[in-house]
């Protein structure tokens, strides 16, 4: 642990959890995956203060928290924007200073990255926060006024001494166009069904969290068969039987019964952690090619020096 560098909470925000890249291998277990929701501002937010991409840090939703320092310290705030503090960049905090996030808007979710990272337990591999399980996250639990996070050790890579650039940064507002591949249960539906899907424009609802996002889709009626209870993975959309859509995300259930026309390319998956109630989202089809290429473009603007 970096000594000295104690931050207490001095106003938790709306839903403000502890994250990294989560427990993807114990999927098979029915434990979901997890992680943070925007995985690319998360690792961007890492980087800038030096750490390791996968080093524990704070995910904010809605509303972010006050913040109180007992040591000097560097952070980063990325993903959706943040009004309380700059964005994007390496911010030096004094000992005994606070940090407040504020409003989060555009986007709905934004980053707090430490140098030296969040340290708490390790639960099953990962410090992230489950809401399914309620387990993780140093409390098992959203954060609370009151609470005392522990800063972890200093790696050895320096915060980055400019701004993020802005061309390698995501959107942060809709409208959204999110592409998609063709779901494992296409046959289910009518022939024309997936043109159908990514020729309409959904609405987010107000019925959003971590599990995923319903999407209300006016006009839309798909009419899916009824399948058996197959594995699902984050990004899959599944048609409820009355047509409406639900968009799987990180803390999703293992197993579902409704069929998945299509499934969210992980590249657009940050796109879909800052979507927020009213939003607009289309779905544009690809094949499993660009997909590959769409993911390798994010993760090469990690390796890069800005």
């Amino acid at each position: 642990m970096h000594p000295g560098v104690v931050i207490e909470v001095v106003e938790a925000g709306h839903w403000t959890t502890v994250q990294d890249r989560g427990r993807p291998s114990l999927e098979r277990f029915g434990i979901p995956p997890g992680g943070a929701a925007d995985w690319y501002a998360a690792a961007v937010a890492n980087r800038i203060v030096g750490n390791p991409q996968g080093a524990a840090l704070l995910e904010c939703t809605a509303s972010g928290p006050t913040l109180r320092f007992d040591a000097d310290a560097v952070v980063a705030l990325t993903g959706g924007h943040s009004t309380g503090a700059a964005n994007w960049q390496p911010i030096g905090i004094a000992r005994g200073a606070s940090l407040t996030i504020g409003t989060i808007a555009p986007g709905l979710r934004s980053y707090i990255a430490v140098r030296g990272g969040i340290d708490v337990p390790l639960v099953l591999g990962s410090r992230s926060f489950c809401q399914r399980g309620t387990f993780g996250g140093g409390f098992g639990r959203p954060l609370q006024r009151g609470d005392r996070l522990a800063v972890g050790r200093l790696g050895e890579y320096e915060p980055l001494a400019a701004p993020w650039p802005e061309s390698h940064r995501l959107p942060a507002r809709g409208p959204w166009e999110v592409h998609v591949i063709p779901g494992p249960q296409l046959d289910a539906f009518a022939e024309d069904a997936l043109q159908r899907l990514t020729t309409t424009a959904c609405r987010v609802t107000p019925a959003i969290d971590r599990m995923g996002l319903r999407l209300a889709t006016p006009g839309l009626r798909l009419q899916p068969q009824e399948i058996v209870t197959v594995p699902m993975t984050a990004g899959a959309i599944q048609v409820t039987p009355s047509g409406g859509l639900i968009v799987l995300h990180v803390d999703h259930q293992s197993t579902g019964g409704y069929p998945v026309i299509a499934t969210v390319i992980s590249a657009d998956l940050p796109l879909l952690a800052q979507a927020r109630p009213g939003d607009t989202v289309r779905f544009r089809s690809v094949d499993q090619a660009e997909a590959v290429r769409a993911w390798r473009r994010l993760t090469g603007w990690l390796e890069l020096d800005p």
